[in-house]
């Protein structure tokens, strides 16, 4: 006769005490009582035919046996209940929850999302300001827009959107720079606390010599960085998709200078299973399509790296920069002394 496996109640009970103080706090994660969970590790133990916790001076802790049993089902518990749990969100009402991050909801996807809801009047958006690819992973969402720089191995990812760079300031400081009567040098700097050398990037892209530029100040989301440069206290990097709000309303100029493509740009991201759900699948269409529409932009000629020659070394930050018409401001001081660098302060 097949002997009968354990009920999925001592599995779990058992998982649960491997990890915990003691019994008792177990039990309390179980919501059950005590005696209750005695018995169910009891049921467990009689199961296996072997001692699977021992006690010390802390508590409790696993045997040798009881870890090799840990190691053996563990990782089949967890991959089960994810399953029931893709399962379930596959089934369940009309609703998508997405994770980005704060600055990228409320300068991108808000501003859209009314365009969905019209075409799919049946689904709602739940959305989630995170940065990381955890709440994708955990299940908390259904698909994420992730940067360049966010691990999102073991999940289908998507390049999505492209970030170009450009300096912008409130109008006070934009109409210096247009008379040509400060530099970046001249003013404070200020960037994402992610990104912290983005400036000294950007000068580099656009052929000027970065190391210049003092270090930026800092703050934990973009949006931040674009008020405080609204405000006055100094020149922000413009991301396009970020940005655009801001530039609409007049709170924020471009100052002419030109535009560099940040490596990497947003990715779409979600789990495979949860892409067979048709809210799910929808707005992640959508998504792409809406993605493929935003078209970076600050009026400017596109940026374009300078191509090196297979036979010479790179010296494209030896060369003067090629300067737009009306951008005289990026000119090297070879050029003729009507031109100054952005990055001068003399």
């Amino acid at each position: 006769m097949v002997p009968r496996i354990p009920r999925l109640e001592t599995i779990e009970a058992f998982i649960e005490a491997a990890h915990a103080p003691s019994f008792r706090i177990a039990a309390e994660r179980s919501a059950i009582s005590p005696a209750a969970f005695s018995r169910r590790i009891q049921a467990f133990r009689q199961f296996v035919g072997r001692e699977l916790f021992e006690r010390n001076a802390t508590g409790m802790q696993l045997t040798f046996a009881g870890q090799e049993c840990l190691a053996a089902l563990e990782p089949q518990y967890r991959a089960m209940s994810q399953a029931a749990l893709d399962l379930g969100a596959s089934g369940k009402s009309q609703k998508v929850t997405i994770s980005l991050s704060h600055s990228l909801a409320m300068a991108w996807l808000i501003p859209r999302l009314e365009q969905f809801r019209t075409q799919n009047p049946g689904v709602e958006v739940e959305i989630r300001t995170t940065r990381t690819a955890e709440d994708i992973r955990s299940g908390a969402a259904d698909l994420g827009v992730c940067a360049n720089d966010i691990d999102a191995s073991g999940l289908r990812v998507q390049n999505f959107l492209y970030v170009d760079v450009t300096p912008v300031a409130c109008p006070r400081i934009a109409e210096d720079f247009r008379r040509g009567t400060t530099t970046l040098v001249a003013n404070r700097l200020l960037s994402p606390k992610q990104f912290p050398d983005m400036w000294r990037w950007w000068a580099r892209e656009v052929g000027s010599d970065g190391d210049t530029l003092p270090p930026a100040n800092t703050f934990d989301m973009a949006y931040a960085v674009y008020e405080a440069a609204a405000a006055g206290w100094g020149v922000a990097p413009g991301m396009s998709v970020t940005v655009e709000p801001h530039l609409r309303s007049g709170r924020l100029v471009s100052l002419g200078l030109p535009a560099a493509r940040f490596p990497g740009g947003y990715r779409l991201a979600a789990k495979a299973s949860r892409l067979r759900s048709p809210p799910v699948a929808a707005f992640w269409d959508w998504l792409i399509v809406e993605g493929r529409l935003t078209v970076p932009s600050f009026g400017l000629p596109p940026f374009r790296p300078r191509l090196q020659s297979p036979d010479r070394p790179d010296d494209s930050r030896l060369q003067p920069p090629v300067v737009p018409k009306g951008h005289a401001a990026l000119a090297s001081s070879a050029q003729g002394p009507a031109a100054r660098s952005p990055l001068s302060d003399q």
